[in-house]
């Protein structure tokens, strides 16, 4: 990542999203719609907030061809200690794929838990990169679509 900082400690990871917060503004209006909207989204990177991406699990991947363009749809799911709602990023216009590290298959589960992301802009569109415990992948493409959809928690709603 060019600005979000990860860093493996002997406690743990180090996550901070505070230089790519700042350099955001500047950055965001060169972000495609789509692209802006997810990473300027408030909560984004609020550790506590219901919508951010940290803790999220990546769980499918799915692409396709659509008038001659190609497309992605990342599926996350939710942890039901932090979020409410799953979340699906669909790219479209998509230039590359880097899962790392890739095991033949591509199988976007075992890259683990997010632990943050960054979304820059491209002269193709966008680069978003998603930092996990256990690999990354980064996407480039025209644009991208999030969407938010709440999800059934059986351990929530068994402790509430």
């Amino acid at each position: 990542m060019r600005y979000v900082s990860l860093e493996r400690t002997r406690d743990g990871i180090f996550l901070d999203p505070e230089a790519y917060l700042e350099q955001l503004p500047s950055l965001a209006d060169s972000l495609p719609d789509g692209a802006r909207e997810f990473a300027t989204e408030p909560g984004h990177y609020d550790f506590f907030g219901q919508r951010c991406v940290k803790s999220l699990k990546p769980a499918r991947l799915t692409s396709g061809e659509s008038g001659g363009s190609r497309w992605l749809e990342l599926y996350f799911r939710h942890n039901c200690w932090k979020h409410e709602e799953d979340l699906t990023i669909r790219y479209r216009g998509v230039r590359s794929l880097t899962i790392d590290p890739a095991d033949g298959e591509l199988d976007v589960v075992q890259l683990q838990d997010v632990m943050l992301d960054e979304v820059l802009p491209h002269e193709q569109g966008c680069r978003h990169e998603i930092a996990c415990l256990a690999g990354r992948m980064v996407v480039t493409s025209q644009d991208l679509t999030a969407t938010w959809q709440y999800a059934d928690c059986p351990e929530r709603e068994a402790n509430r």
